[in-house]
């Protein structure tokens, strides 16, 4: 007999919109899974009074960490249209800290035992900070770099001089040769943010974490502190694969002679975002240009078609001169995702679990739905018997009757299957409806089908394991078990923040090689390298470089196993190297080659150096002709440094002058005083101007016809570039001084 029940331990729609209300009577936007993880962490702060207890029940699964004693929870919000603030810090108390904020965007954390202070921020909307995760699954000869460090048909070598390189992530060493000049005298690494580590001092702005700068602090600090990864590695090889100098072994990285910036951060968002601003500001003090890697990603959390609050604000920071570049994710063998186009019918796929004997910390699958604005569609799930045989069912779940909530379980016949649920009509992010289930059937030999019916709309699922420390980055996938069921597929996968419009998002190839008898061997598609576009159609990845068995330096403090490749004795000490895949490390080979091309020249925007990175990729017998919109699988095509930093230089890629000029651009005077003359030769000549600083930061920009008298009263004084561009796309960049 069937004993078949729902018992739900939390009632739809508890969450009343005077919950969330601010002062002056609006209601902040809130989605409903912030809402169901603010319910599961007060749960939890009443179960365990002792803040130790606490902290191991929540640490992993939340984004919560300590700092000056207190378990902060991390947030991101939205602030108000009409530019008003969050109150000040002071009138909040030490509940709640205030981090970094860009483009209306603002990075928070509130005191796990002060929730209600929530209530009291004047903000549009907030959310709870997405968990982040490692992307972890030859590269000089493969990406063609090896040409540009020899200077081949360049008018000179170019290494990343004068440039900076931040790097996000955990496991840094801060003792690594790698990380010194090719001499081994003088360490390159800039700074550094430890956001774990207790006793400051802490960034100006910030109040958690200790930085770092001078040579001896670092040497004395040695590496980051243990987290939630403990002693990692990935960051220090991450480091080597983007700006590391070989330690004399010959594995030198894209941008040897680049300064580096380390930050480890908080495992979430809004830890990620304070660290850009650190590093920004770490730039702009140095005028210097900054490209910013990413090897990690948030599978399971923000919105898929780059509108959620991380794509807004590094947005806003590539529109202040900060070049963004993120791996685009180790799903590209997964068939975890299905998207259907409804015309009033059902779709059914069966969803594979990771097994829980594979993972201590094996918890269920994460399955996210989200349809089209202002086309509802409804959810369940059923549960099967020898494939595809139906033997129960959850009740529909309908977007329309969102926003809602549920936390329950299910019970067939002695097996328990727990699963929690939040519907949105309308996500505030994006509009479009949304539906999450996190579904857990523990050892029970039951299948599991996802439901979904509509009268019209496409609808995108994704099917992503979930662990009970922290989200879960790999995909399951979706399976057809009978004629009337839908297999998945690996298409749709990069996430936040390779998503992001304005960020270089990074596939994955095995590396070409030079093999003993002069034959070039690799170049083959990593199976791993997750494939786009995004649900709003656009093409990502951007770019694909090596990410396949990449040697590069390990961290020598690491408590992690690994395969080690061989080792460096410095100063006393045996220096590990170690090789990996993934997306992880073909990205920062791109940042790597970002940071040379902004040595060639400092004036490139962030939207220049994307656009120059896709227009000279190479196609090959693998990757076949790519279209002109570009590949879901390759992007543009495989990285192509020595002609992505000629087309900087002008050199190749750039159109010539048009003859009518008749003569090069004249800028004068230099230094600068109140005005900015510019001739082009024939006047009447129309030309654009953009005046940067040496961050690449647009101060003043504008258009006229030759002669042009340009109004620099409003400059700042000191080095500036002034880049002026002809009809035709023929461009010039005059180094400046305003004095």
């Amino acid at each position: 007999m069937t004993v078949r029940f729902i018992l739900s331990l939390s009632l739809f729609l508890l969450f009343l919109p005077s919950a969330f209300s601010q002062e002056h009577g609006e209601v902040a936007e809130v989605p409903m899974a912030t809402r169901l993880a603010l319910t599961e962490l007060e749960a939890l702060v009443d179960l365990h009074p002792d803040p130790d207890k606490l902290y191991a029940a929540v640490s992993g699964q939340y984004p919560v960490a300590w700092i000056h004693n207190r378990l902060m929870v991390g947030f991101v919000g939205c602030l108000h249209l009409d530019g008003s603030d969050m109150q000040e810090a002071e009138s909040l108390s030490e509940a709640v800290q205030v981090g970094a904020q860009r483009g209306g965007i603002v990075s928070f954390r509130v005191d796990i035992q002060h929730l209600d202070r929530l209530n009291d921020l004047n903000l549009k909307g907030w959310q709870m900070a997405s968990k982040a995760v490692p992307d972890l699954e030859k590269a000089l000869y493969g990406t063609r770099t090896d040409s540009v460090h020899s200077g081949f048909g360049l008018p000179q070598s170019f290494t990343g001089n004068d440039v900076l390189i931040g790097i996000v992530d955990w496991g840094f060493d801060y003792t690594h040769p790698m990380f010194y000049d090719t001499a081994m005298t003088t360490s390159r690494i800039r700074g550094i943010w430890d956001q774990f580590r207790t006793g400051g001092p802490s960034p100006a702005g910030f109040d958690y974490g200790r930085v770092e700068d001078t040579p001896e602090g670092l040497a004395a600090l040695g590496s980051d502190t243990a987290n939630v990864y403990s002693y990692s590695y990935h960051g220090t090889h991450v480091g080597g694969i983007a700006g590391g100098a070989g330690a004399g072994t010959g594995l030198m990285g894209m941008a040897p002679s680049a300064e580096l910036l380390f930050a480890t951060f908080l495992v979430d968002e809004s830890a990620a975002m304070d660290a850009f601003a650190w590093m920004q500001d770490v730039a702009e003090a140095d005028g210097k240009r900054l490209v910013i890697n990413m090897s990690w990603s948030l599978p399971q959390f923000g919105t898929r078609d780059g509108l959620g609050m991380i794509n807004q604000y590094i947005n806003a920071m590539s529109e202040e001169g900060v070049v963004f570049v993120g791996s685009g994710g180790n799903n590209g063998d997964s068939d975890f995702h299905i998207a259907h186009d409804f015309q009033g019918d059902t779709m059914r796929s069966r969803v594979q679990f990771y097994p829980e004997s594979a993972n201590a910390s094996m918890w269920g699958q994460n399955l996210t739905m989200w349809g089209e604005p202002g086309a509802s569609f409804e959810a369940g799930f059923a549960i099967t018997e020898m494939g595809s045989t139906v033997v129960d069912e959850s009740p529909w779940y309908d977007t329309q009757a969102g926003p809602l909530m549920l936390d329950s379980m299910l019970v067939h016949e002695g097996d328990t299957l727990l699963f929690d649920l939040v519907v949105e009509d309308a996500h505030p992010d994006n509009g479009r409806p949304y539906v999450r289930f996190r579904i857990r059937k523990g050892a029970s030999a039951l299948g599991i089908g996802l439901q979904i019916r509509a009268d019209q709309g496409q609808v995108h699922a994704w099917n992503v394991t979930h662990l009970s420390n922290g989200v879960g980055n790999w995909g399951q996938d979706f399976q057809s078990t009978g004629s009337d069921w839908t297999a998945g597929d690996p298409e749709y996968g990069v996430s936040i923040p390779a998503n992001t419009e304005s960020v270089i998002a990074v596939g994955a190839y095995y590396s070409e090689y030079l093999n003993p008898v002069g034959n070039e061997g690799g170049g083959t598609l990593a199976n791993f390298s997750t494939l786009g576009p995004t649900i709003d159609g656009r093409t990502k990845p951007d770019i694909s470089a090596p990410g396949v068995s990449v040697e590069s330096s390990i961290s020598s403090f690491t408590d992690a196993n690994f395969n080690q490749t061989e080792s460096v004795d410095f100063g006393g000490v045996s220096y590990p190297f170690a090789r990996l895949s993934g997306t992880s490390m073909s990205g920062p080979a791109v940042a790597g080659i970002a940071a040379l091309m902004l040595e060639a020249n400092p004036s490139l925007t962030p939207f220049e150096v994307r656009q120059t990175l896709k227009a000279t990729a190479r196609e090959d017998n693998h990757t076949g002709e790519i279209p002109e919109g570009g590949s879901p699988v390759w992007g543009w095509g495989k990285v192509n440094a020595i002609q992505a930093v000629m087309a900087a230089l002008g050199i190749q890629s750039a159109p010539e002058l048009p003859p009518s000029a008749h003569a090069d651009i004249q800028v004068w005077p230099n230094p600068i005083q109140d005005e900015i003359r510019v001739s082009v030769g024939r006047a009447g000549s129309t030309c654009h101007w953009m005046a940067l600083d040496l961050t690449g930061r647009c101060m003043a920009s504008g258009h006229g016809p030759s002669p042009l008298r340009i109004d620099a009263s409003d400059l700042p004084a000191g080095a500036l570039l002034l880049k002026v561009e002809l009809a035709g796309g023929w461009v010039k960049t005059f180094r400046m001084v305003k004095g």
